[in-house]
Formats: structure tokens, sequence, C-alpha cells
């Protein structure tokens, strides 16, 4: 999942262009992070087969930051598409301050065909208007074992794909821990106002924590482009040798949710 940034998403590989050293390129910064990651990958390739030699320097406001580290691809590169068959790499930025909303970033790189750049501004956050602060579950589930949660909500003109992430606390007789839980529709209509979003309900749910997720028109024309073109697409991103998206992502205040027995 996109819990705290990162991407979701590489196209397949292109039947046209089997390049072997051809390299896909994720990232998508999230607002309120101290952090960056960037998934590289060679699509042409064997899963089993070395990662590519990538490295790259994110441009902020008045500073730079390497991507200087690697990180455990079971971490999930910042909600990176790490499932994807191929051999890939998972890098880390720490930055000098949290990535801002409305705000334009560059990226400066080097993949093993030559030199890329990229350019992104980090969207405004989607707004959840209703519930207002709190809402409440009821504590006896329904024989589907389903809950619902009715919200009004507004999308900002440059967020191009949104979508609800749910938190939650689970706890029994063996301990307490937390859990991301995934909630129906995935993806909300950035045109509409108001959607019932539902989840499968754990009965070890005490309280949790509901935001929508907005990610900016680069990586949602990404995505519409490598489903109907049988063709590798970039947005972001430019340079020999590379494709795949660069992005940012910002998160709504919080909606608190409770369990509470029935009056």
């Amino acid at each position: 999942m996109l819990a705290t940034g990162g991407c979701d998403y590489i196209a397949s590989p292109d039947a046209l262009e089997l390049d072997p050293d051809v390299v896909s390129i994720a990232i998508v910064l999230a607002a309120g992070e101290r952090e960056a990651f960037m998934l590289a990958g060679y699509p042409h390739r064997a899963p089993s087969a070395s990662p590519p030699e990538v490295t790259a320097t994110l441009l902020g406001p008045d500073w730079q930051a390497a991507f200087s580290d690697t990180t455990d691809l079971e971490g999930g590169c910042g909600g990176g598409p790490t499932y994807w068959p191929m051999p890939m790499v998972c890098l880390r930025a720490p930055l000098p301050e949290p990535i801002r909303e409305r705000t334009p970033y560059g990226l400066d790189g080097r993949a093993p065909q030559g030199s890329f750049t990229g350019l992104a501004t980090v969207p405004s956050a989607p707004v959840i208007l209703v519930p207002t602060d709190t809402f409440r579950l009821s504590a006896t589930r329904d024989s589907e074992h389903w809950s619902w949660i009715p919200i009004r909500y507004h999308a900002p003109e440059d967020v191009g794909t949104l979508r609800a992430e749910m938190l939650v606390v689970l706890s029994d007789s063996t301990g307490t821990e937390s859990a991301w839980i995934p909630v129906w529709p995935l993806y909300l209509d950035v045109n509409a106002s108001a959607d019932t979003l539902n989840f499968d309900r754990d009965e070890r749910l005490q309280w949790g924590s509901l935001h929508l997720v907005g990610i900016g028109w680069q990586y949602t024309n990404f995505l519409e482009a490598s489903e109907k073109h049988d063709r590798q697409p970039s947005f972001g991103i430019k340079g020999e040798g590379v494709y795949g998206y660069f992005d940012g992502s910002a998160r709504s205040r919080p909606i608190h949710l409770t369990v509470e027995d029935p009056p």
C-alpha cells in the first residue's frame, strides 16, 4: 500500500522494446515525510539478475539530498511495487526538511544508459468534510462482518488519483498490533464529492484512523498510458534508457475511528 508515499505500479514489459539495459524508475514524494524513496528495476531481465546501478539526487527548495541508502525491499520501498517480477533496488534519501505540499522538486540521476532528470510538484491534500472528526463503529458486527463509513470529501484540482487508507489497532488475549486494513472502493472519483467506504471488519478492532491520499497527475497519467498503449510511458522523468514516473502525494487530516456498544 501507499502508506507513506512511494509508488505502486510499474508497466509490464513492452514486447516491442526488450532492451535489457532499460531501467524503470518510480518515485512518489509524500508530503510531511523527511525521507524519499526510489524504486529502480530492470523490467527486461530475469528476477534473479542483479539490479541496476542507479545514482540520483533529489533537488528541493535550496537543498539537495542524495539517494544514498539501500533499503530492504520487504519494507515496501515507501509503498512501492516491490512484488513486480524484476531485479530491483530500493534507494532512500534522508531529507533536511519534510516534503511540502504545492512545492516543485527536481531529480538529477544516472542510469546504465546515461543521465536522467525529473520534475514534479507535490499536490494539495484532499479534504474529508464528513465525518468531521470521529466516526463511531458499532461494537456489534452484521452477519457479513462488514462496516460502512459514509464520507463527503473534496479533491483539489492537482490531485489525479484519490484513495482511502485505514490504520487500526487490533487487540486480543495475545496482545496488541497495528495493521493497515484494505478499504473499498480502492479508488475514489476525484470529480465526485461523496462515497461510502466499506471494509471487512476484524472482531479484534479497537480503534483506528482513516485518511485520504491524493496523488498527482503524473502518476495518474502514467497508469492510464501504460494501460492503453503498447509502450513504456514516462511522466516526470526524462532520459536515455529510463521510463516511469516521478510525482508527489499528500494526506488529508485523519478521521478517528472508535468502537462503541450500541445504546
